[in-house]
């Protein structure tokens, strides 16, 4: 069949369509097809059109097919080339069943006045190729079908409005459902698991040589009593655990080598140590777990870094291939990372140990390039060291040489939610590794992480009765309005800015949100006064850079939300802005916490609204008595009224106290409160001077009073003491009777405590038997020889209370010669 043939051959089909149409054109279309006949008489019109310039175009096509017959052989080889080619590309046409494969290719298809769908069918050329199939015969009964009721997709698009063809919108789709996917396996990703360590299979772990200290002469000649004395003088150091060391009280009696003395004394001049300090660094270069507890800015960071220095270089040093690390720096925050390493450099200057510090933030490339040459200490967030422990499948970085962890503001890590991935962390690093945890507050849920982790923990206690550093001063200012509290700020900055312009005097802002940061940046910006800016909504890069900006300015100011809270040590600042007040104790005490550094003097303000009732009440019972009475009258009752109506509110459970870090809380600042209103009453009595001796003699002779007993159960024994302790001084019985003790004791002779009775003031009793007994504790166990060890423990701390009462009693100068 020719090509003349087979067009005549349409053509009749054509005639025979139209009549077709024109008969179910005179019939009206069912009510659900009228919308669909509509549409197909309006594209009948527009394919009339199309139709009569096809055919125009199809004679002119034939007429040069014919003329260049000679040359058919070659266009069919080159166009069956680009059918192969594309044979996986969408065919706009369908193939008709009543024509044969071998017949001339069909001549190309264009649709009248559509670039788009021009382009479209010439892409689909190929499709065309593939068979005789004829495009205009499938249309046709494609759009018969759908006249009929059937639903289907028409291939070739008509619409003149530059649509998307289905196509194109499928793979839309398609790119959409990858860019899904492709998100969800991100997050899938970021759920990282270190590969656990089977240690009883590794034969080659290294002898771990620990215990790096010796104790002086000096230290070891003291006997327990003057140990004591000494604990209390450095801020009433508490310790709990078995064998801890004795404190030191000079550099020299550590065993240092001599550049890191030269380092400490002359470069860094730490004459001497702090508190923390002198009971820490034995305790850890002992080999001992230890669990620090010190308000901040005490010394933490030397205190664990001196140990991990010495650790290093007792060990051998990391062989080719291995990566390290051989100590392991956990910290919450990048900006407190960042410090660490900055001291980390300087006691490993000189030396051949290396340090890296891996945050997110930073560039991963360049800590993979330091990791693989090995490095012996690592100072990281958990998340970021938890990368590195995972890339190439666990085979960048091996925790078998990790011999030293540290995990620094231990609270702030679980408060953030690192707890999972510490955890994950510790499971696999050798079981004989030493941790050292230090922490200004001590949660419960850290309590129980480190029952499970440390292995016979030494656990260290800084200056329990008070959180806040003595020298910083605590004010505050209530408002009624946003506004009146804005322009107080912008006050309080102009006149500090004209009092300290030839000092460095620095100032930090604390905010509750990242946006209300930039808010009063731009706001402070527009009244003149420039300002740093700093949250975690901002790039790693720009924080350090702020951050480093503010160091270096004078008198500068830096705005930031709590990310900021723990960790940054700048000296010179000397006031502390709390704009939008704690809403727990521990938040108030690291915000307040970031000036009176070291030695340093410096001022708190916070900035109270009246209707933040949980703050005022926090706020009272975290500031000291001279503190509250040096308010103004009006800001002293105002601040006295919130308090009271939120502790009637707790009462009634009308109000509730966010516990946020945990710690020791308010329970242990009401009973210092109360200690201290306790001795004022004694100090500003109106007893003569000769009952006052007569008092402090009878403290210094105070002993426990108690009846012991068993009770028999059958064949069970309970053996009992019943200790008065209602007639005991306020100090010695709230030494005796505080949690610490209680717990510590507990732990030491398993035995069990409860109180009974209420407290009697000093010459009162109950009239008779149906009256509460005096205030008495119980003590009860299943072996009497914990009966008889419990009553020593607590006689040794009633025995310290009543050496407080006298140190207070001589510091106040009640008794004088």
């Amino acid at each position: 069949m020719d090509q003349s043939e087979k067009l005549k051959l349409r053509q009749e089909k054509l005639a025979k369509w139209k009549k077709q149409k024109q008969e179910q054109s005179q019939q009206q279309p069912p009510p659900q097809q009228a919308k669909d006949g509509s549409l197909a008489n309006e594209r009948l019109k527009r394919l009339e059109a199309w139709k009569k310039k096809k055919e125009k175009e199809k004679e002119k096509q034939v007429h040069q097919i014919k003329k260049n017959a000679p040359d058919q052989s070659q266009s069919s080889t080159s166009k069956s080339k680009k059918k192969t080619r594309n044979s996986k590309k969408r065919s706009a046409f369908g193939l008709s069943d009543d024509e044969s494969n071998d017949e001339l290719p069909i001549p190309k298809i264009f649709k009248p006045n559509d670039d788009e769908v021009e382009q479209e069918v010439s892409t689909n050329e190929t499709g065309d190729i593939e068979s005789d199939s004829d495009p205009l015969e499938e249309y046709i009964q494609q759009l018969n079908k759908r006249n009929n009721g059937q639903s289907t997709a028409i291939s070739i698009p008509i619409e003149e409005d530059g649509s998307d063809t289905p196509s194109s919108v499928e793979e839309d789709e398609e790119s959409d459902d990858d860019n899904n996917f492709g998100e969800f396996s991100s997050l899938n990703k970021n759920k990282k698991r270190i590969k656990p360590i089977d240690y009883s299979q590794v034969s080659d772990l290294i002898v771990l040589n620990k215990s790096l200290y010796r104790e002086p002469n000096e230290l070891s000649m003291m006997s327990e009593k003057e140990v004591g004395e000494l604990r209390m003088s450095m801020d009433n150091i508490k310790v709990y655990g078995k064998d801890c060391p004795k404190p030191v009280t000079k550099w020299s009696q550590l065993g240092l080598s001599s550049d890191i003395m030269e380092l400490i004394t002359e470069e860094l001049q730490f004459v001497t140590l702090t508190p923390i300090q002198s009971q820490a660094i034995p305790a850890i270069m002992l080999g001992r777990d230890v669990i620090g507890i010190s308000k901040t800015g005490s010394g933490k960071t030397i205190a664990f870094l001196l140990p991990l220095v010495r650790q290093i270089k007792a060990q051998p040093p990391l062989r080719p291939g291995e990566t390290g690390p051989i100590g392991l720096i956990l910290t919450p925050t990048r900006e407190l990372a960042v410090q660490i390493q900055e001291e980390m450099l300087k006691f490993s200057k000189g030396s051949n140990i290396s340090s890296i510090c891996c945050v997110g933030g930073s560039e991963l490339k360049q800590q993979i390039a330091q990791v693989k040459k090995g490095v012996d200490v690592i100072v990281a967030t958990p998340g970021r060291f938890i990368d590195l422990m995972t890339l190439n499948s666990g085979h960048l970085l091996s925790p078998t040489r990790i011999s030293f962890v540290v995990m620094d503001e231990a609270d702030r890590l679980f408060d953030l939610g690192f707890g999972p991935q510490v955890k994950q962390i510790m499971g696999c690093i050798r079981p004989d590794k030493q941790c050292v945890l230090f922490s200004a507050t001590f949660p419960t849920k850290l309590k129980k992480f480190a029952s499970h982790t440390l292995n016979d923990p030494i656990q260290i206690s800084i200056n329990s009765k008070s959180l806040i550093n003595d020298n910083i001063e605590q004010r505050v200012q209530i408002f009624d309005e946003e506004h009146v509290k804005f322009e107080f700020l912008l006050k309080k900055l102009s006149d500090r800015f004209i009092l300290h312009q030839d000092e460095d005097e620095k100032t930090i802002i604390f905010v509750s949100s990242q946006q209300l940061c930039d808010l009063l940046y731009d706001e402070l910006l527009l009244n003149g006064i420039t300002t740093f800016a700093i949250h975690a909504g901002k790039p790693s890069a720009e924080r350090l850079q702020n951050l480093q900006k503010f160091k270096d300015t004078p008198n500068g100011i830096l705005i930031c939300t709590e990310v900021l809270s723990r960790g940054l040590n700048v000296p010179e600042v000397s006031l502390v802005i709390v704009y939008n007040a704690a809403k727990t104790v521990a938040q108030y005490v690291h915000t307040v916490g970031r000036t009176g550094r070291g030695i340093n003097n410096g001022v708190a303000l916070t900035f109270l609204m009246v209707d933040e009732l949980a703050s005022a009440y926090i706020l009272v019972k975290c500031m000291k008595e001279k503190e509250l009475s040096s308010l103004p009258m009006e800001v002293y009752q105002k601040l006295k009224e919130m308090n009271d109506e939120f502790s009637k509110g707790l009462k009634t459970g009308k109000y509730r106290l966010i516990q946020g870090f945990g710690g020791k809380g308010l329970e242990h600042l009401d009973e210092l409160n109360e200690s201290k209103h306790s001795q004022e009453l004694r100090e500003y009595s109106a007893e003569q001077n000769d009952e006052d001796d007569t008092q402090q003699e009878d403290r210094t002779l105070t002993k426990l009073e108690y009846v012991r007993g068993k009770k028999e159960e059958g064949n069970n024994v309970t053996y009992y003491a019943h200790i008065n302790i209602n007639d005991l001084p306020q100090l010695a019985r709230w030494e005796a009777t505080k949690t610490e003790t209680i717990s510590s004791i507990k732990q030491e002779t398993g035995c069990n405590f409860e109180n009974k009775g209420r407290f009697y003031p000093e010459g009162h009793a109950p009239q008779s038997d149906a009256d509460e007994p005096k205030l008495t504790l119980i003590v009860e166990s299943n072996n009497e020889t914990d009966i008889s060890l419990a009553l020593e423990l607590l006689e040794v701390k009633v025995k310290e209370g009543v050496h407080k009462m006298a140190i207070k009693d001589m510091q106040s100068g009640k008794y004088r010669i």
